[in-house]
């Protein structure tokens, strides 16, 4: 049988946190792996829904939408939601056009047994402060390390006279989104690769601003 019908991924037991996605052979750069899905809810039915397991609140498998619907990966999902997130990630999330798919894709050429990572991007409402950053901890040890899965807000660069403050910009980034996340702790996979979003999302993932794909 031929590659094109055989899978890019397997999922296995990850060295970085629970289950992990990883390359079942070498990926080239700009290859679509697989999409994440599941079953489409709104935002109030998450809200209902989440903590799914109480005790580890901060465990989902949502990933918003930009046509505002949430996908719940935890019905009817695909092997997506186990991809973990990394801040140096090999994979990234694009939605399409209607905003109605997400598409994981290969950022760089993967080589066969890789884990797949993307960048949660986790977007909370709110300030986010020291407790919070560590209740959504990333473990993946890159050098570039945020230290969490959330998107921190970028600093603007001071002025020629040197007297303006830094100031952290309101723009997030892309990535998912926890969707009750400012009130739960991290599938944050840590597991955390669920997906809360719009308010507190996935595996601690809240809303997720997956790219655009044309």
């Amino acid at each position: 049988m031929s590659n094109i019908s055989q899978p890019w991924h397997s999922v296995r037991k990850s060295t970085l946190h629970g289950n992990g996605v990883f390359a079942a052979r070498d990926i080239p750069a700009g290859t679509r792996i697989i999409d994440y899905g599941g079953r489409r809810i709104t935002s109030e039915q998450a809200d209902a829904m989440h903590p799914v397991n109480p005790d580890d609140p901060f465990h989902t498998f949502f990933f918003s939408l930009s046509s505002g619907k949430i996908i719940d990966g935890g019905n009817r999902g695909t092997d997506a939601r186990w991809i973990n997130h990394s801040c140096a990630p090999n994979c990234e999330t694009q939605e399409n056009t209607a905003g109605t798919r997400v598409h994981i894709m290969a950022l760089r050429d993967i080589k066969a047994g890789e884990e797949l990572f993307y960048d949660y991007g986790l977007i909370m409402d709110g300030k986010i402060t020291k407790k919070l950053q560590k209740q959504y901890q990333c473990l993946c040890g890159n050098a570039e390390c945020r230290g969490t899965m959330l998107a921190l807000p970028k600093k603007k660069t001071k002025g020629a006279n040197n007297k303006a403050e830094d100031k952290k910009s309101d723009k997030p980034s892309s990535g998912k989104k926890p969707k009750k996340q400012d009130k739960d702790e991290a599938k944050v996979k840590a597991k955390t690769k669920e997906k809360n979003k719009g308010k507190a999302k996935d595996k601690v993932k809240a809303e997720n601003k997956a790219k655009a794909q044309p």
